[in-house]
């Protein structure tokens, strides 16, 4: 009973770690992609629209790759 019991917390903090560090990637994919949508406007003098297009380019991806994760969780 204490060996099941113990694993069971091992495992939530694996899940939680792994989706921690989903959230970490969520923010750093959303930087950068902003970050190179901003330096481009600033090159093209097109502001706010590739800042917008990075925006919503990272957002459609990470939220696939959420719902594509969730998805494999709910299977096992």
């Amino acid at each position: 009973m204490q060996q099941a019991n113990g694993q069971q917390k091992k495992d939530d903090q694996i899940g939680y770690s792994r989706w921690l560090g989903l959230g970490i990637e969520f923010c750093g994919v959303m930087g950068v992609f902003c970050y190179m949508g901003y330096k481009l406007d600033e090159s093209l003098d097109s502001s706010p629209w590739c800042l917008l297009t990075g925006f919503f380019a990272a957002f459609i991806g990470m939220l696939y790759l959420i719902v594509k994760e969730t998805r494999n969780e709910w299977r096992k």
